[in-house]
């Protein structure tokens, strides 16, 4: 445990974990074993949920859900991720987390999954397992990646990718179809 580390009432940490210095893992959050988390995360709080109430405003939806992360995953820096609204937010076995991650409430990333820095995971994403989720990514909440999907840097994803398929771009396609608009776009360009 590393310094200025605040661990909050009701979590359960296993055994051979590192947690690094000032992150803060909130109430109720489960850790398995062997996992790494390093400096100035925020692993627990509530999310961005807001509903608008009968005179027009915003009032925060309660987030009553907890994180669990999985044994040997790794959270590396400056990394948020918020509690389930109701069930959990979790992180399967042997993910791997950079720095600079949002991830949204009710997230699920599938077992050995990378998300890459400055990513963000929006709510409700179901991300499968053996996934690359490349540098930059946002994944716009409610969508379901498939196993073993690669998704290329800063891609936007607005729709579920399927197993094994690669999206590249903003609104991110599949590989063949970005190729496919590409020669559109050549031909158009020497039309001109």
């Amino acid at each position: 445990i590393g310094h200025h580390v605040v661990v909050e009432e009701d979590c359960i940490i296993g055994d051979q974990c590192t947690v690094m210095h000032n992150s803060v893992i909130m109430a109720r959050t489960v850790i398995g074993n062997n996992v790494v988390i390093g400096c100035n995360n925020t692993i627990g709080n509530y999310g961005f949920g807001y509903d608008k109430d009968e005179n027009g405003n915003y009032q925060l939806l309660q987030h009553l859900g907890n994180v669990v992360i999985e044994d040997n995953a790794e959270i590396h820096n400056n990394v948020c991720i918020d509690r389930g609204t109701l069930g959990s937010t979790v992180i399967q076995e042997n993910s791997k987390i950079d720095n600079h991650v949002h991830i949204a409430h009710n997230v699920i990333i599938g077992r050995n999954s990378l998300v890459i820095a400055n990513s963000m995971i929006g709510g409700s994403v179901k991300i499968g397992a053996n996934c690359w989720i490349a540098p930059s990514v946002s994944i716009k909440n409610q969508i379901e990646i498939g196993d073993d999907a690669l998704l290329g840097m800063g891609a936007v994803v607005l729709k579920s990718v399927e197993n094994g398929q690669t999206v590249i771009g903003n609104p991110a396609v599949s590989l063949e179809e970005h190729k496919s608009w590409s020669i559109v776009r050549k031909k158009l360009i020497n039309k001109s």
